[in-house]
């Protein structure tokens, strides 16, 4: 994920443009095989963190647009791990040195030649106690600092890949300053749909479903972070990851964010269409299932009181709105559905409450409230509310009494 200071984006008057870049012009296309042979040859040779961004401090030297480069090479850099690499502990290193340097005085002091000697001696004695080497307990001293770290693994893109995946990262970045996100669909096809809403569920987004007036389009609007008092930074990852989920519609689409600009916070607008070009990095299955989900799939087994648990289907419900909830169930001829909530705030918990058919149980997270306060007293009896699990005994019940 790009950082503020990364950010290429113009203002035109309450527009938001951000300066996409051609992932097929060649000094582009260049300048990511560079770099990506860069954090190869780091990943290889166990760089530290340190020498990394010296290297790449090197690369911007030669360049003109250095947020660029330095964006590039953030998203590499998400790629790849750094670990602490030390057999020896750098806490119990550094606490035994400086123990050791304070019996003997001030080093400061001994400037020159003595003091450095001194010095020496320090690590030798430490090294001795800890049994190795003064080379090994020099390098371990300082090696969880960041610049110590090392680089143990890179996933390699390719320089188109990389570009494309900037282009991405530039929107993602905006997204964390967002009020709203609205998603519009052109007759989309059902399973698009429905894919769409499965990443909205796995990255429990605050998620409303509106058919427009002819029936001709779908709208799919999500809060964004700035909607939230709290946990506002960990939601708004959420849905900056969520985007490219997007960007897997194969039909027409929009988008269109509210976002929260600059010191002064003003309202702008980010308009997406598919003429952008941008290109998802997400494996185009829609399979993917939150934790919740699935421990609450492995809990519930093949079927509880004779409910049997399948996915959910498609309801109509207030006005031009709609829900696909998570589960439809089943039993004789009675069915019922369960629909998960994940981020929410009082006021959107309200809509959905006062918007979702009597025979849908909502399952409410008390761990993603967004809002200062918890669950209200006056809404607690209408769901089912969990923290990590959701209660298969409660769900039950709540089938039991609101199934057709």
């Amino acid at each position: 994920m790009l950082t503020g200071d990364l950010l290429r984006v113009r203002v035109k008057g309450r527009e938001l443009l951000p300066s996409f870049v051609e992932p097929t012009r060649p000094a582009l296309v260049e300048r990511a095989v560079l770099l990506g042979q860069l954090f190869a040859q780091a990943a290889e040779e166990g760089w530290t963190r340190g020498e990394l961004d010296q290297s790449l401090r090197e690369v911007e030297g030669v360049d003109t647009d250095h947020r660029l480069t330095r964006g590039l090479s953030k998203v590499l850099l998400d790629r790849s791990e750094l670990e602490t690499v030390s057999d020896l502990d750098p806490r119990e290193v550094r606490q035994r040195v400086f123990t050791c340097a304070a019996a003997r005085g001030p080093l400061a002091r001994r400037a020159g030649p003595t003091g450095r000697a001194v010095a020496a001696d320090v690590l030798a004695q430490v090294a001795t106690e800890l049994g190795t080497d003064a080379v090994t307990l020099g390098r371990a001293l300082y090696a969880d600092l960041k610049d110590e770290q090392r680089l143990v693994s890179h996933r390699a893109l390719g320089p188109e890949a990389l570009l494309h995946r900037y282009n991405v990262a530039l929107v993602q970045a905006v997204l964390l300053r967002a009020t709203w996100l609205k998603v519009r669909l052109v007759a989309p096809e059902p399973k698009r749909l429905a894919q769409l809403l499965r990443f909205a569920r796995f990255h429990e987004l605050m998620v409303r479903v509106e058919v427009v007036a002819d029936g001709a389009a779908v709208l799919v609007h999500l809060d964004g972070p700035e909607s939230l008092l709290r946990q506002s930074t960990r939601y708004g990852m959420q849905l900056a990851t969520f985007f490219p989920a997007i960007l897997l519609q194969t039909g027409a689409w929009s988008a269109e964010a509210e976002v929260m600009w600059g010191p002064r916070r003003l309202h702008k607008s980010l308009v997406l269409t598919p003429a952008q070009a941008l290109r998802s990095h997400y494996r185009d299955t829609g399979t993917w299932k939150s934790r919740t989900e699935q421990f609450f799939e492995d809990r519930w087994g093949q079927a509880q009181d004779g409910w049997v648990l399948g996915p959910g289907q498609v309801q109509r419900i207030q006005g031009q709105q709609m829900l696909v909830p998570a589960y439809t169930f089943h039993k004789g001829g009675r069915t019922a559905h369960l629909d998960i909530v994940g981020y929410w705030r009082k006021a959107y918990l309200e809509q959905r409450l006062a918007a979702t058919p009597p025979d849908v149980v909502l399952a409410v997270s008390r761990r993603l409230c967004g809002d200062k306060a918890g669950l209200p007293a006056d809404l607690a009896d209408r769901v089912v509310p969990f923290a990590e699990i959701i209660p298969v005994g409660k769900v039950v019940e709540q089938l039991a009494a609101v199934a057709r």
